[in-house]
């Protein structure tokens, strides 16, 4: 069964159609690789006569015979919509013909022969009929994807070309890695299909399968058949050998790409796996256009769904469904939607093993309002959670409503800032405690008359209302005030040899906030920041805790630094060339309210720890490093550091660094051209312990790929979850052939490598 599953990958990687899969389109795709070779054509592209109606004619030798124009001896035909050059050439006037034998060149507006016979006629209609034997052709209308072969007899009109024992290929000239034999091959032009008869599809000159009839669509995306996807696994679920052991399984996936309409397409597929049986598959996806924006904003909708009826390991069923939707009912307001779940928290590790590591699925749908002239923004929210994988039960939002408005007055010194956000929560857990969270926020800052430094006080009200099921309803008001005083100042400089801004930004913060009681408060949505590393983001927001559900106390000040140099010409999105902080914060209180569920408060140090960055960004090379610097040892407790080249996605290297002081963990993702044409690719997740001083490698990813014009391939091998302790692991082989135009790709091959390798784009150019 194994073997005659494999032909059939070979077979159907070829019969297939250029329908790209991953992208969707509303214009036909013209991909021109970065490798391809200088673009050849059959003969010089020859310029056509200005002359609507005449003929541009010149030969050594001309005579007129019985009514027929005799030209001999470097012949040359030039009109205003073809081009013949030949040996000798016969026009005759009786019924319109020409005859040209002899190195002959014929040109049209899309298409090129050469052979040593071609004679064209005009039909009824005056449309030119130009017939060719033994001859090469060329598709140079298409650019460089077009076609090229050789017929032993070519039939040309304005619409159809019908080649007669022939061979076609989208490959350059002379250089037909694969091509089609085929008895007869019909390109009709207007329905923008290629039909082919007793077709034999050749690659690198091996025969590699036969078809009695054989279509595909001649460019952009048409319905057929993609490149089919072959894996080898692992399933420690799956049968064992006579020594224990876990057999290897494999995989086969073949998709079929229905091309519906230019803005939509349906994408369905079949895969076997051996350990599981059969998985059905479908994706539709559809462009919808916005009807009330004059621009026509334009949003994407997805249903996807997979359906394995009977596991053979245990006879259950298996499902996936994910649907999302983002629309823009106006400028203003954007509607979101997305709906994903599948059958039991292992689907993923054990049917479709991609996402292994995600450990909740979100469904929600969100409505959501912004006017950014008036500083108004409002939401209504509804959510929920699947937890899957090794994740556990968290709160959700079941409904969420939020509104913010700031005031400003004409002189913008002044700013109010007002905030109503209403969530009422829920948890899977029958003996966790749930219920309405109501918090209203409300800020006032004011920028002094001073010319230097800038001096801005604020005071804050947060009042919050918990209506609990299980608890009694808690009421909690917090008032706070502060002020920044900022010492910044910019001027201009040239860094590495760029013209750049430099500011430098000390600011002093003084923050106070009221002490409040709040370890009877449940936890719904809070996280303390401070857990991994402290940033310079951090300690400068003033707030220690994320969500409403913990507020710190502060009677705090905040000495922070800023050194930026940004190019002149820069864009929003552009990095700084260098971007220094360091930041430290000084309590005057010794407890700070604690995130412990029915703890108040507890102790901290009279200071925090000093967070420090540099972030450097020059051309293709991105170095980023952050410490967490303990004041009381004189010593770095964390760190996070990286450095990256990246020139293009097929060329750069990625490291990252971090130490926590527990766990110290490293990560390396590259790939790198051998060639024009050939490239490798690896990631590589690895973990060391400070308790047990023993290294893990979490996951890595190896692989390599061949690209060139006309075909790609590309091998990847997957390690996951691994655990050295009692060596179970999670292995996985796959492999995609993609024959340019003929064939093209959409696996979970590429998600899966693109996941694991950050930077690194899948797509087979």
């Amino acid at each position: 069964m194994k073997k005659y599953l494999i032909f059939l990958v070979l077979i159907l990687s070829h019969f297939s159609v250029y329908a790209e899969g991953v992208k969707l389109s509303c214009l036909p795709d013209s991909a021109i690789c970065a490798n391809c070779p200088d673009y050849q054509t059959l003969f010089p592209i020859e310029d056509f006569s200005s002359d609507t109606g005449s003929l541009d004619i010149e030969a050594d030798e001309s005579e007129i015979l019985n009514e027929k124009y005799l030209l001999n001896g470097n012949v040359e035909v030039t009109s205003n919509a073809l081009f013949l050059a030949a040996d000798d050439v016969e026009v005759s006037s009786l019924d319109n013909s020409i005859l040209a034998t002899g190195n002959v060149r014929f040109q049209d507006e899309a298409f090129l022969i050469t052979g040593d016979l071609l004679s064209a006629t005009r039909d009824e209609n005056e449309n030119l009929i130009a017939t060719a034997t033994k001859a090469k052709y060329q598709d140079f209308g298409a650019g460089m994807g077009g076609a090229n072969g050789y017929a032993e007899i070519i039939s040309k009109t304005s619409n159809k070309v019908l080649l007669t024992n022939t061979t076609y290929s989208l490959c350059p000239v002379n250089k037909n890695d694969w091509m089609i034999d085929a008895d007869k091959i019909e390109l009709n032009l207007l329905k923008n299909r290629g039909i082919a008869d007793n077709a034999i599809v050749k690659f690198q000159g091996v025969p590699i399968f036969y078809l009695p009839k054989y279509s595909w669509v001649l460019s952009g995306r048409g319905s057929g058949f993609l490149t089919p996807n072959y894996t080898t696994y692992t399933d420690s679920a799956a049968t064992k050998d006579e020594y224990g052991k876990t057999k290897n399984s494999y995989s086969l996936r073949i998709p079929y790409y229905f091309n519906i309409a230019p803005d939509r397409d349906l994408l369905v597929a079949l895969t076997y796996m051996s350990s599981r049986r059969f998985v059905y598959e479908g994706k539709y996806r559809q462009f919808l256009a916005s009807k009330l924006t004059p621009d026509g904003d334009i949003s994407l909708f997805e249903l996807e769904g997979k359906y394995l009826p009977e596991d053979k390991v245990t006879s259950l069923k298996r499902w996936l469904v994910k649907f999302n939707h983002e629309l823009d009912i106006s400028k203003k307001t954007h509607l979101s939607a997305q709906y994903y779940r599948v059958s039991d928290k292992k689907y993923f590790e054990e049917i479709d093993r991609t996402n292994t590591n995600i450990k909740t699925l979100k469904s929600n749908i969100k409505l959501s309002y912004n006017d950014e002239e008036k500083a108004l923004s409002a939401a209504v929210l509804t959510e929920d959670e699947q937890v899957v994988n090794a994740g556990v039960p968290v709160y959700t939002r079941t409904l969420e409503g939020s509104i913010s408005k700031t005031f400003k007055p004409d002189d913008a010194k002044i700013a109010v800032k007002t905030k109503l956000v209403s969530t009422n929560f829920a948890h899977k857990t029958a003996s966790k405690d749930s219920g309405i969270r109501t918090h209203i926020d409300l800020g006032i800052s004011r920028k002094l008359n001073l010319k230097y430094p800038i001096v801005t006080p604020r005071i804050s009200a947060a009042i919050t209302n918990y209506s609990l099921n299980k608890s009694p309803n808690i009421n909690r008001i917090i008032l706070g005030s502060g002020v920044d005083i900022d010492f910044g100042f910019s001027n201009e400089r040239n860094l590495f040899g760029i013209r750049s801004i430099h500011t430098i930004s000390p600011v002093i913060s003084y923050n106070y906030r009221a002490k409040k009681v709040q370890g009877n408060i449940p936890i719904f949505d809070s996280t303390d920041k401070y857990d991994d590393i402290i940033t310079f983001a951090d300690l400068t927001s003033g707030e220690r805790y994320t969500g409403l559900d913990r507020i710190t106390n502060a009677n705090d000040i905040t000495v922070s630094l800023q050194s930026s140099n940004r190019d002149i010409n820069a864009l929003a999105k552009d990095k700084d060339l260098l971007n220094m902080r360091i930041a430290q914060s000084f309590y005057t209180d010794d407890e700070v309210v604690s995130d412990i569920a029915n703890t108040n408060f507890e102790t901290r140090k009279s200071y925090s720890d000093i967070a420090a960055s540099i972030d450097l960004a020059i051309n293709n090379f991105v170095i980023t490093t952050s410490t967490q610097f303990n004041p009381d040892t004189s010593k770095i407790i964390k760190r996070e550091n990286s450095v990256s080249y990246k020139p293009s996605s097929r060329k750069f290297a990625t490291i990252k660094y971090s130490d926590d002081n527990v766990t110290r963990t490293g990560k390396f993702f590259a790939a790198y051209p051998l060639s024009k044409s050939v490239h490798f690719f690896g990631g590589l997740d690895r973990e060391i312990t400070k308790a047990t001083a023993a290294g893990v490698i979490k996951s890595y990813t190896t692989g390599l790929a061949y690209e060139n014009c006309c075909w790609a391939f590309r091998v990847a091998h997957f390690q996951e979850d691994k655990n050295q302790g009692n060596r179970s692991h999670n292995y996985s082989t796959g492999m995609e052939l993609v024959l340019k135009g003929l064939g093209s790709t959409s696996t979970p091959l590429k998600g899966k490598i693109e996941s694991n390798i950050v930077g690194y784009e899948a797509k087979l150019r």
